[in-house]
């Protein structure tokens, strides 16, 4: 089979056989910053420093952020959150159980479950994506019909909102750590960016990171463009520039649960230091913490449903396209505090208590503190989950756990 470097060398090549934008690799890199040839950034090569919008990637650095808290005492995992965010009164909070056909009002009903700061970290507290669920879409153009101003579905609203279930009896990928970056500045007095850059960002030499990219020209001079990747009717793929930017770069808050912009070469310095459990960011046990199971046996159930059928839809797709998965996707799964969690060995790849996560333009990261491996894909294209990057993210995998990624591959020292 070809080897993944000459599979993307090709696929990111100008012209109209391109059918990646350019992806990142720690440390090899393909492509360009942008596709479009009208761009300044059309014959730029890709870097490891080139920004991104990070997207979900930031949910990692969210938990860390948190369980910092934690350890200081300014937070605890399990307490209900209105200790520290009182606009979540147990005695307000509702269910959405469906809507009124002759109004199209929601239709809401008293919860009764806790939520704590672990349902929020680990997608189990009920809040849900709008843009990922339609009872919730359907609910937020709902209160905007009626009013109420959302900056984008993207994001997290300033007041709460229904939940899908009650805490702890289901799974449902949602905006449970924008909540918790909330936590951490209630607790802290800062915001969430002036919190990760004092006690993440700055420790680890970070410099290129920010939630606020308007604000950082020499960022925003770096950042690779995003794409949008087709499929005509004849099922030949073709890769595009996407109109505008995906995530609103002015925002009134900085959302923990996607809102960083960075560079692959930063934010794989936070991968780094959880697989060495570095003491600059966690003791040992909170590092536990960050990797262990954190799901009640319903919500598990919903999340092993949720990621076994991801995995199984893109194995199909790699299938019909001719190129078959390398290895297979884990089996049993969980989610800890810091991201998803498979609980056995994968053949050729992970080792059982690796988390792993990504974000939605198609970035993939994982942490196996048992094999010592941190990996990185960082690519800027839509639509999210796209099968053609959840294909070249499983041959990156196996290439690393055989050795075979590190020929050519650049290695950089720690000051570099």
């Amino acid at each position: 089979m070809t080897s993944l470097d000459a599979y993307l060398a090709k696929a990111t090549l100008a012209g109209p056989e391109r059918t990646l934008p350019g992806s990142e690799a720690h440390y090899k890199t393909f492509g360009t910053e942008s596709v479009d040839p009208a761009s300044p950034r059309f014959d730029r090569p890709l870097s490891i420093d080139s920004c991104m919008w990070v997207a979900s990637c930031t949910k990692l650095m969210t938990a860390i952020a948190a369980l910092q808290c934690v350890e200081k005492g300014l937070l605890t995992l399990d307490d209900d959150i209105s200790t520290v965010l009182p606009e979540w009164k147990k005695e307000d909070r509702t269910i959405l159980r469906g809507f009124d056909e002759a109004t199209g009002a929601p239709k809401l009903e008293a919860a009764q479950g806790k939520v704590s700061l672990r349902t929020l970290l680990t997608h189990s507290s009920g809040l849900g994506y709008a843009f990922m669920n339609e009872s919730m879409h359907k609910y937020i153009k709902y209160k905007v019909a009626n009013g109420w101003k959302i900056e984008s579905e993207l994001l997290c609203p300033d007041e709460p909102i229904p939940l899908l279930f009650e805490p702890g009896t289901s799974w449902a990928y949602g905006i449970g750590t924008d909540w918790a970056g909330k936590m951490v500045e209630r607790a802290s007095g800062l915001t969430l960016g002036e919190f990760m850059d004092k006690n993440i960002w700055k420790p680890l030499g970070i410099t290129g990171a920010t939630f606020r990219i308007l604000e950082r020209p020499d960022i925003r001079d770096r950042q690779a463009e995003m794409t949008i990747r087709t499929t005509d009717a004849d099922g030949k793929a073709a890769v595009g520039p996407h109109p505008k930017p995906y995530f609103p770069e002015k925002t009134s808050a900085d959302h923990g649960g996607g809102g960083v912009f960075t560079n692959p070469r930063d934010f794989f310095k936070v991968l780094v230091a959880c697989v060495d459990s570095s003491p600059i960011l966690l003791t040992p046990a909170s590092y536990e913490l960050l990797c262990e199971p954190s799901l009640s046996e319903a919500s598990a159930a919903a999340f092993q449903a949720f990621r076994t059928a991801s995995a199984e839809a893109a194995s199909a797709a790699a299938e019909k396209r001719g190129t078959p998965m390398a290895i297979p996707a884990a089996k049993r799964l969980n989610v800890a505090l810091g991201g998803g969690l498979n609980l056995d060995d994968v053949p050729g790849g992970r080792s059982a208590g690796t988390i792993a996560w990504g974000g939605l333009p198609n970035l993939s990261w994982t942490v196996d503190r048992k094999a010592g491996v941190a990996m990185l894909y960082a690519s800027q294209m839509l639509p999210p989950g796209e099968p053609l990057s959840a294909w070249v993210v499983r041959k990156l995998e196996a290439e690393i756990y055989s050795g075979a990624f590190f020929e050519g591959a650049v290695r950089l020292t720690a000051n570099e």
